[in-house]
């Protein structure tokens, strides 16, 4: 009974979905590794106030933000998602180390701006791709999967960074260098998605003039009438 309902809701989703799927997995894990050193790194280590942590968090969601607009009219213009979307999650996996050997706060607010401009160019892409991989009728099934493996990523990123520190005792910086395996990963899955070229239905306007209709239909009731 269980194996057949798991076989009819994953019928229908296609291998692309799968992939990016996991993408988004190695990605979160990548990204909510950093979510509980990320305050404590710049507080303590490198001894920036709590208003320089605000700072910092503010500009990387900002960009974030203001990016994803950006790269989705960019995709949607030159009709390819993939190689936009492989730029995000490259740049949002080198921004990670960028973090980790910075002395100055100033060189996290660099590693931040360049990890979350790499997460904001690669979502409206990454959401294309996966809308373009499916039939309509799957459309729901198939983000829902991504999200399953996106909240999967955010679940497993902090309790990874956690494990590593508490139970390894592994140096602070090296959960920044580590979080670039996950990140890679996301951009592995994204070289094995094949991107399907988009569905343009071409769409005739018809001008009937019913403006009119109603003027030319009263001018010959009225004709009518008078000539009777």
């Amino acid at each position: 009974m269980a194996a057949a309902t798991t076989q009819r809701y994953f019928s229908g989703l296609s291998r692309n979905t799968f992939l990016l799927a996991l993408t988004s997995l190695f990605a979160d894990i990548s990204t909510e590794m950093l979510v509980p050193i990320l305050p404590i790194f710049l507080t303590q280590t490198l001894k920036a106030s709590g208003s320089i942590v605000g700072l910092v968090e503010g500009i990387a969601g900002a960009t974030q933000n203001i990016t994803q607009g950006f790269s989705g009219s960019l995709s949607d213009k030159l009709q390819r998602r993939k190689p936009i979307a492989l730029v995000g999650y490259l740049l949002a996996a080198m921004g990670r180390p960028l973090m980790g050997v910075a002395t100055l706060w100033q060189g996290v607010l660099a590693g931040r701006f360049v990890d979350r401009f790499g997460a904001g160019t690669r979502s409206a892409p990454r959401d294309a791709l996966i809308a373009s991989s499916v039939d309509a009728a799957n459309r729901g099934r198939a983000f829902g999967l991504e999200g399953v493996g996106d909240n999967a990523g955010a679940f497993l990123g902090p309790l990874l960074a956690v494990l590593l520190l508490t139970v390894y005792q592994l140096p602070i910086r090296m959960i920044f260098y580590l979080a670039v395996i996950p990140g890679l990963l996301a951009f592995l899955m994204v070289l094995f998605v094949h991107e399907r070229p988009s569905k343009v239905a071409a769409k005739s306007k018809i001008d009937v003039g019913l403006g009119d209709s109603p003027k030319r239909t009263g001018s010959i009731c009225w004709r009518r009438r008078f000539l009777v």
